[in-house]
Order: C-alpha cells, then sequence, then structure tokens
C-alpha cells in the first residue's frame, strides 16, 4: 500500500448583520447557503454533532477545510478507542478528583463535569443504536484517585480509521451537506450580538471566493485543537516545542474566530502529552511502543501483555530522569522543568537508549495511531532499516560511541546505563522506583538511540463551554448561537483521564452540541 498524501495545512435576504474585519454585511446583501446548524469541521466531533442535530429534525450543513480526497482528522488517526462510563456518580467523582485543585479552584466547572458523566455514559449505547459494534475491553482510569473505576474503555473495529468511516456512512446516509476544500474565516453575527452565519472561503483552486453560510439557528464550533500553529504552542503551552502526531490541519482557526467575538478560553496550557519523535524531513511526530509491548496499550487494545524489552530514557545531560514506566498522558509535565543557571530545559530533548532486542521485536513506531497507523501517511519498516537509513535512529557498537553520536556526556551516560544494568540484575530501582517486571536488562548490541521530544495527540485549550455546549464569553454568558465541541475546548484540564478520553468527550458533547443547537428557535 502506498503511503496517503496530505496537503498541509437556496438564499435570503434581510437580516441585519455584522461582523468584524472583511466579513461587514448589511440588510442589502445576500446570503449564498443556509441551513439550520451549520458545523465547522468535520472531525469526531462534528460528525457527531451533525448526525444528532439532523436527527433532531434539523438542516444541517457541515464545512470541511481539508479537500475530500486528503481528508484526515485527529479521529482518524487515533486508536478508536473511546471511555464508557459505567457509574455517572463515580464519573462525576472521578473528573472531580482530577479537575479539582483546591476549594474553589477547579479546572472545570462542575455541571460541565456532570453533563459530560451523564452522556459519556451513554457512548457506547449511542454507537450501537447506530449500527456500530464497539468492543468492550475493561475498566481502566489512568489516575488511582475516588472514581477511577468507572470509566469502561472500549475500542471501535478498524481503530480511529474504522470509527470515522463508521460516522461518515451515518452522515451519507443522513444525506447532510459536506462543503470540503471550504475553511472558514470569521463568524458573522447580528446586532444583537446572535451569531447568524460563517464566512467561508471555497471554490476551485483558480477560482477561489468568499461566500456567507447563514445559520438559522446555530453554529457548532468543532475544529479542533492547535496542534500545528507554532505561535500558539510557543505562547500557550508549558514548554516549546511541543510537536503532535494528529492532523496537519489544526492550526488554530477557530480559536481565532472565536476570540474575535469575546470568548473566553480555558485550558490552553494543556495538553494530553508524553515522549514523541519528530524528525526535520517530515512534518508529523510520532508515537512510539517503548516496549514493543507497551503495558498500557497492551491493556487498553486488549490484547495479552509479553515480556517487555530493555531500554531507559536519559535528558542532555545524558542521566535518567524518570520511571520509565510512565503514566502515559501525564508525562509531558516532568519536561517541563527549567534550569535557569543554564536558561535551558534540561530534558528537552532527552533520548530513548535501547539495544537490538528492541530492534527486532517490531517498529519503533506505532501501528494503530498517527501518521504511522491506519492512514498510512507514513509506512514505518518492520525492521526499523528505513529509518536508520533516515538517520532517525541512531546506531552504535557501545555505550560510549552512542553518547557521542548523540551528544551527550559518554562519561555520564556510561555511569547511566552501569547504574541501570545493576537495578535490573537487583530487581529494584532506588531512584525512581521502576517496576522489578519491567526492569530488562540492555544486553545484546549494537545500541541505540532516539531523540524524543515533548508532544502526544493533541492541545485541549480553547473557548470556554458550559454544560449546554454553549461558548462562553469573558463575562461567563453564552455568545447566543454559538456552541462547541470535541478538542476545540476540551473539558478536561492537566489531568487527562484516561485513553479514549477524546473520543469520549467528542461523542459526549458532539450530541450535546447537536441537540441544543437544533432546539434553538429560527431566525426570521
Amino acid at each position: 500500500m502506498e503511503e496517503r498524501k496530505m496537503i498541509f495545512p437556496s438564499v435570503s435576504k434581510g437580516l441585519e448583520v455584522t461582523a468584524k474585519g472583511d466579513a461587514m454585511l448589511t440588510e442589502k446583501e445576500d446570503w449564498d447557503k443556509e441551513a439550520d446548524v451549520v458545523i465547522v469541521g468535520y472531525g469526531g466531533a462534528g460528525a457527531v454533532a451533525a448526525i444528532t442535530a439532523h436527527d433532531k429534525g434539523a438542516v444541517v450543513l457541515i464545512l470541511e477545510k481539508q479537500p475530500e480526497d486528503t481528508h484526515c482528522t485527529n479521529t482518524k488517526m487515533s486508536g478508536g478507542i473511546f471511555v464508557n462510563v459505567n457509574n455517572v456518580e463515580k464519573g462525576i467523582k472521578y473528573l472531580q478528583s482530577l479537575c479539582q485543585i483546591e476549594r474553589g479552584v477547579s479546572w472545570t466547572d462542575t455541571d460541565v463535569i456532570k453533563a459530560w458523566a451523564e452522556y459519556a455514559s451513554q457512548n457506547r449505547e449511542w454507537i450501537e443504536n447506530l449500527g456500530g459494534k464497539p468492543r468492550f475491553i475493561g475498566p481502566f482510569g489512568e489516575h488511582q484517585v475516588e472514581g477511577a473505576e468507572c470509566m469502561d474503555i472500549c475500542r471501535y473495529p478498524g481503530f480511529g480509521t474504522g470509527f470515522a468511516k463508521f460516522l461518515e456512512r451515518q452522515v451519507t446516509h443522513r444525506e447532510i451537506r459536506i462543503m470540503y476544500d471550504s475553511p472558514a474565516i470569521r463568524l458573522i453575527t447580528s446586532l444583537k450580538g446572535e451569531v447568524v452565519g460563517v464566512r467561508v472561503e471555497t471554490g476551485e483552486e483558480e477560482r477561489r471566493h468568499r461566500v456567507n453560510i447563514r445559520a438559522r439557528r446555530a453554529v457548532i464550533m468543532t475544529c479542533g485543537g492547535f496542534e500545528f500553529n507554532e505561535e500558539m504552542k510557543l505562547n500557550y503551552l508549558k514548554v516549546y516545542p511541543t510537536h503532535f502526531y494528529g492532523s496537519p490541519a489544526n492550526t488554530g482557526d477557530g480559536h481565532r474566530m472565536v476570540m474575535e467575538l469575546g470568548a473566553d478560553l480555558w485550558h490552553m496550557n494543556c495538553c494530553s502529552a508524553r515522549l514523541v519523535g519528530k524528525f526535520p524531513d517530515f512534518p508529523i511526530a510520532f508515537d512510539f511502543d517503548h516496549r514493543g509491548c507497551n503495558s498500557v496499550l497492551h491493556k487498553v487494545m486488549g490484547k495479552a501483555p509479553s515480556k517487555p524489552c530493555g531500554f531507559f530514557f536519559v535528558d542532555r545531560n545524558g542521566k535518567r530522569f524518570t520511571n520509565e514506566n510512565f503514566k502515559y498522558h501525564t508525562l509531558y509535565y516532568e519536561l517541563t522543568l527549567f534550569d535557569s543557571q543554564r536558561l535551558i530545559y534540561p530534558r528537552v530533548p532527552c533520548f530513548w537508549i535501547f539495544d537490538q532486542n528492541r530492534m527486532d521485536s517490531g517498529p519503533l513506531a506505532l501501528q494503530i495511531t498517527g501518521a504511522s497507523g491506519p492512514v498510512r501517511l507514513y509506512r514505518w519498516s518492520r525492521d526499523n532499516s528505513k529509518e536508520i537509513e533516515r538517520g532517525w535512529i541512531i546506531q552504535a557498537g557501545s555505550i560510549r560511541e552512542l553518547a557521542h553520536k548523540i551528544g551527550v556526556d559518554p562519561d555520564n551516560l556510561e555511569q547511566t546505563a552501569r547504574g541501570y544494568e545493576r537495578y535490573c540484575a537487583q530487581g529494584s530501582d532506588p531512584e525512581f522506583d521502576r517496576q522489578q517486571q519491567d526492569l530488562v536488562p540492555l544486553i545484546k548490541p549494537p545500541f541505540y538511540g532516539v531523540k524524543l521530544l515533548p508532544g502526544g495527540p493533541n492541545t485541549q485549550g480553547g473557548p470556554k463551554r458550559n454544560h449546554r455546549a454553549q461558548v462562553l464569553n469573558v463575562n461567563g454568558d453564552p455568545i447566543p448561537r454559538l456552541y462547541a465541541a470535541g478538542e476545540f475546548g476540551s473539558i478536561y484540564g492537566m489531568l487527562y483521564p484516561s485513553a479514549g478520553s477524546n473520543l469520549a468527550e467528542c461523542i459526549a458533547f458532539g450530541r450535546i452540541a447537536g441537540e441544543n443547537a437544533a432546539k434553538e428557535d429560527i431566525i426570521q
């Protein structure tokens, strides 16, 4: 199979409307197209919102910035894993435990958490009612706090691409209109401050033009995060660089549009991130399976565990800095340590050190998510040989030689390697408390190193929303007729709840947004 290519990044009159910049309209101008509910962004949340709004009686139009033949979303690039909350009260307790910092200070409002728990408890049922057949894996709350057992993990056949195709079939069956290659530019508001439409750029390459789309009831923003906007990442995330393996179409366009209307923002410094590989000659990061059988991934994918391979991480000084059997979605925060004397982040980049046993156990990059997953934007070689040739994997005959090649202190790396081997032999890790079963020595040369950077699937930040999925302004009031769902202002704060939580939110808040948008009165 060849690797896929990707490109990066009836009318009515008489409504008096206005918008900032070049989206100004007057009462004498016409709308080019219209629908009851206009959805900006055709990923998982957008598809769920479209299906829901349609089934509630609304006429729906989806706007998607990517061309149809290269349409690739975070949902398609995911593992197709989602959470179904098995107990609403425990779900509320669990997310409250993760969000509350101290009394009266929380990442997320309680009414939003309650709405998430209620709707996420129906995620699996909603899919099954549409004819989908997700597989139940088991309970897996990533953090051991009250309510963690409520997080049932389910996986859709065919991973993220399988789930995306399922949703697309539902959209097609309902004959919901989609405008591909049509990025939204601005939201159009009435003189009352209601969002009444969207200005869009569309048309063939030689004949690009702008059109005004009327939303008779509401606009739903489901346009993802800002994973591929370097300026936004620099200004909002905790450490730079941070790289992502989701869709390169996620460049923060929607953030600018809602900020123009005075939207409040939340969770802008949060992301479900860990260590990824990002190489200069490929635009998307890679998610790695460090053990050849990552314990977290094996659990959520429903596979039997097998013996892990030996490896450890070192910082720019050639020293270990963490328990490598890390929590999959929170290691990111350990990487933000700053050295105020040298004015550097000593853990950015860091390095993954391993031996031939890991090379022999399969591709370093995960085959279920990201560019090397089923979307096949990149086909990682089974024996990793192509990536050695590209310089992504550094090979050496000894640990000292490897240190020279990756640019860390040779004495430090040799000392670190000897210490790690000693911990493996004694079956305990007094430095970082790595579990005994995970202490596997590096015994088979040659040795290898891969540069790692902070990153993951997506950012979390965006416009703040309430329990009805309405976008809130800086005064805490809903912006009339404007809704949001998915990773465009995710409800999750610093601590990402569990594998599958992104899709869980897409399914839950996609339905909430679709239901409430369809209930809005038609603008006369």
